[in-house]
């Protein structure tokens, strides 16, 4: 089964994209496919972002101006950061002949990358899944879950735990296909 056009969805945030990319570009090569690089950049991360909103003291108008602009230059910060990693995996792809492109959004992650690749066209989605016990599946709501449950394509998804991108190959991944 041939792969045209594969979306890499990752957390630039996590070593495990390295892992995940590279995978990525493994099949990518081999199966002449195209990439769409995608990050979502989480509206739940404001709380990390914006650690001083809800503090009660807004009632300040100018503590009130600072932490706008504390809010805006962090939010600023992080889509440089997730472009700049994005722009990297985009140039190491094109150095070993892989046709790429990137693209990132804030939102929810879940749904934006299963529209994504909707929109797309994706025929496959590539996805990092972090080890966790099985029971933790129950209480959390995990973007990997979603998305194999919700694609309207194929889903691989890479199991990282922990970062080892030399270690991990397509044969120690779990690939699920709908």
């Amino acid at each position: 089964m041939a792969f045209q056009k594969i979306l890499v969805a990752l957390d630039c945030s996590s070593l495990e994209a390295a892992t995940v990319f590279q995978e990525a570009l493994k099949l990518a090569k081999t199966e002449g496919s195209k990439l769409m690089l995608f990050h979502c950049i989480s509206w739940e991360n404001e709380e990390t972002i914006n650690p001083l909103v809800g503090i009660g003291a807004l009632g300040n108008i100018n503590l009130h101006k600072t932490l706008q602009n504390f809010c805006q230059e962090s939010w600023v910060e992080e889509i440089d950061k997730v472009r700049h990693s994005l722009q990297a995996y985009r140039d190491q792809a094109i150095s070993q002949g892989v046709s790429v492109e990137y693209k990132y959004q804030v939102g929810n992650p879940s749904g934006s990358i299963c529209e994504q690749a909707e929109d797309w066209g994706a025929d496959l989605v590539m996805i990092g899944r972090r080890n966790r016990f099985k029971w933790s599946e129950l209480f959390s709501r995990r973007v990997s879950s979603y998305v194999l449950n919700n694609a309207s394509c194929s889903v691989f998804m890479i199991q990282t735990g922990i970062y080892c991108a030399e270690n991990l190959s397509v044969s120690n991944a779990q690939a699920i296909f709908s």
